[in-house]
């Protein structure tokens, strides 16, 4: 085994725990994970196992077992890059109109019964130092 594979080798396991950790930690949903798993595991079976690959090549007319895998990886990236920026273009159109109704409710003198501009009241039987 290569100096390199090792290393893909590791990367993939050390990877794989960071994303178990930021499951549990509820930071990824369930899917989120498990895909994020299959990419690590994909990345530690490649690097282990190369020449099972072989047969892979040759019918897609790539030179280099390195060349599919860079091209793959080239195909991930432009769709998670795709699909981030879908999801804060829509966080964006959220938070503005958000913010807009935020800005109208602070116009209106009886809004919902809170207070709009944001200040804070203090009890009035509380002293303060």
């Amino acid at each position: 085994m290569a100096g390199i594979q090792l290393i893909a080798i590791v990367f993939g396991v050390a990877m794989a725990f960071w994303t178990y950790r930021a499951y549990r930690r509820r930071d990824l949903l369930g899917v989120e994970a498990a895909i994020w798993f299959a990419v690590w595991l994909g990345l530690i079976l490649v690097s282990a196992f190369p020449d099972a690959l072989r047969n892979v090549v040759g019918p897609l007319k790539v030179a280099r077992l390195l060349d599919l895998v860079m091209i793959v990886g080239i195909l991930l990236l432009s769709t998670l890059v795709f699909l981030l920026n879908n999801r804060v273009r829509r966080l964006e159109r959220r938070m503005v109109e958000l913010v807009r109704r935020l800005a109208l409710s602070a116009d209106e003198p009886h809004g919902s019964g809170k207070d709009s501009k944001g200040e804070v009241h203090r009890d009035p039987g509380q002293t303060t130092k």
